[in-house]
Order: structure tokens, then sequence, then C-alpha cells
């Protein structure tokens, strides 16, 4: 019965996003190549929790307690009690997101909130009489909030979702709309292999002027295991690669590791193909036990191409 429910849930995840996946086709190699254009709401597409990042964000199939919130809800599932996360990234052109999420397990649900705030820099405004700047002090912003929800069926099976509302504020003009992000992740038998799909930032188009775009939908799957000891060991080293389908560009490929020592420090190295920055980052992690609570900073670096400051993150998490 778990392996149907396993089945139908991966059979949902990806019809989701059959839509918006309806003109692909095949290429020479048979890889499935999306529609590219433009979309809307580009901020969800920022990596948001430091640890994921420093793994090239191949961070689906992690269960990666409560930064599977930005990623994968339903690795959700697999938390124990409370877990929080507070994040900062000096994001490009001086701009920045703050991000936040909360988690609590009762039973085998696991409800939670999550926020994302972009804040580009103030702007001096300017016109087409006025090229110089008008003396104006102009800033957008956007904002997401969601709502978690993820169900552990078994010890090996989770899935979950979360409803987002998002709001885009561009001076002259404030669009918002709904979206939901659904996900399963799921422990294959194979030693500690797991495997786990999701579809992020799935809504209706916003409409700006006259012009329509989409969401930024992706469809991600990915692999994650350790090759070395077992999670909960003093030290280990985890793998974990994804693919990633989306509207607005071609597919992608993420790739990272994760070595804990002595259970304290975490080391992190991830690559990305088929992506215009941070196509490669780094990272670290401590973490520290308060009578059996645990307190993370986590940081990562990651590449900012030729003409871009390297992006910085900085959390702090933690379980209660």
């Amino acid at each position: 019965m778990n392996k149907r429910i396993l089945l139908v849930l991966m059979l949902v995840v990806g019809l989701m996003t059959g839509p918006a996946f309806a003109q692909s086709d095949f290429g020479e190699y048979g890889t499935i190549l999306p529609v590219k254009g433009q979309s809307s709401l580009a901020f969800l597409k920022i990596g948001a929790s430091p640890r994921a990042v420093a793994m090239g964000e191949a961070f689906v199939a992690m269960n990666g307690g409560i930064d599977a919130s930005f990623y994968n809800p339903g690795a959700l599932g697999f938390v124990s009690g409370g877990e929080y996360a507070l994040s900062y990234t000096r994001w490009l052109v001086n701009s920045g997101l703050y991000s936040g999420a909360l988690a609590y397990k009762w039973g085998g649900n696991t409800f939670g909130v999550s926020i994302v705030s972009f804040v580009p820099e103030e702007v001096e405004e300017t016109t087409i009489f006025q090229a110089t700047g008008t003396g104006r002090m102009i800033q957008g912003g956007d904002t997401a909030i969601g709502f978690m929800f993820a169900r552990q069926m078994t010890d090996k099976v989770s899935w979950g979702v979360q409803a987002r509302w998002v709001q885009e504020d561009l001076v002259l003009k404030t669009t918002s709309t709904f979206q939901f992000d659904l996900g399963i992740s799921a422990y294959t038998g194979y030693r500690s292999l797991r495997i786990a799909a999701a579809a992020r930032n799935v809504g209706a188009d916003i409409t700006v002027e006259t012009e329509q775009y989409s969401p930024p939908i992706n469809f991600n799957f990915g692999l994650a295991g350790e090759v070395y000891g077992e999670q909960g060991d003093p030290t280990y080293l985890t793998l974990a690669a994804e693919t990633i389908m989306a509207t607005d560009y071609g597919q992608r490929w993420n790739f990272g590791g994760e070595l804990w020592i002595s259970n304290m420090l975490a080391l992190r190295g991830g690559y990305k193909v088929n992506y215009d920055v941070e196509d490669y980052s780094l990272g670290a992690g401590l973490k520290y036990d308060f009578g059996g609570r645990d307190i993370r900073v986590d940081l990562s670096y990651s590449d900012g191409g030729v003409y871009f400051d390297a992006p910085l993150r900085l959390a702090v998490s933690g379980s209660f």
C-alpha cells in the first residue's frame, strides 16, 4: 500500500508541471528541454539556505531539517520536534534576501511557516525628460509568506505541501498571487540512498500592465546518500545530485557534498551546470549541543561571475 501511495504522489508532482513542459521535446541525447521564456518573481529562484547553496543546491533529497522549507516541503516530515532558521543573503548589485522558517512536528504531521523578503538597493528615479535623476529615491521589493504541512507516512516516506502568498512591488504597481510547492522524499532501502522530487513555485501568471508572466516553475528530482559513515555518526560524508527543469531556462544539474567532522564541524562544496552565476560554491557550518537542543551557524560563498561580487550567506538555526 505504501508503495502505491508513493507512486501516486510522484505522479502528482510530475503532472503538476505537465502544462509547463507540454512543449518540451527530446534532444539529440534524449534530454528533456523545457520551453525557455521570461518569468516573474525572480527572487524565488535565489537560494535562501547557506547550507543548501554551499552544496550547489543539490538539496531536494537531503532531508535536511528546516532548510527543506525552501527546497522540498516533503522532507519536513523527517524533522523531529521543532526547528527554526533565520538567514541573510548578500545578493547581486547591493541587494539582500532575508528569510526565516519555523516548523514543529506533532505526531506524524509537521506544521510550519516561512517568509522570504527581497530588498533591492534604493535608487534615484529617472524619466525620459530627467535622465540624470528627479531627486526622488525609489525602492521596490518582494515578499513571500508560506504555510507548510508535511506528513511522514512511514519511517521511509514523507510528503508535504507549502501554500504561499507572494507580492511583487514594482514601485508604480504592486501585484500579488498565490503559489504552492509539493514534494516527496523517500528512502530506497539501499543503504542510505534517498530519492526525492519537488514541484516549486506553481501558480497563476502575473499581469504587469498588459503583459502576462508565468512564475518560475521548477521541477526538481534528486538523489542523496552517505558514502562514508551514516547520519548521526561523529564523522560522515554525504553526496547529492539533482536535475532541475524550469519554464524559463534549459535543464540544469546540481552536485554537492557535505562532510561532518566530530558531529560539530561541517565542510561543504558544490557545483552547478548551465548557470550564469554561482556555478561553484563552498561553505561551512558549526553545530553546538545545548542539553539536547542544537544551535547551528552556517556560511556559504558562491561564485558571482565576472561582473558581480560573490554572494555571501549567513544563517542561524536550531531545534527546540
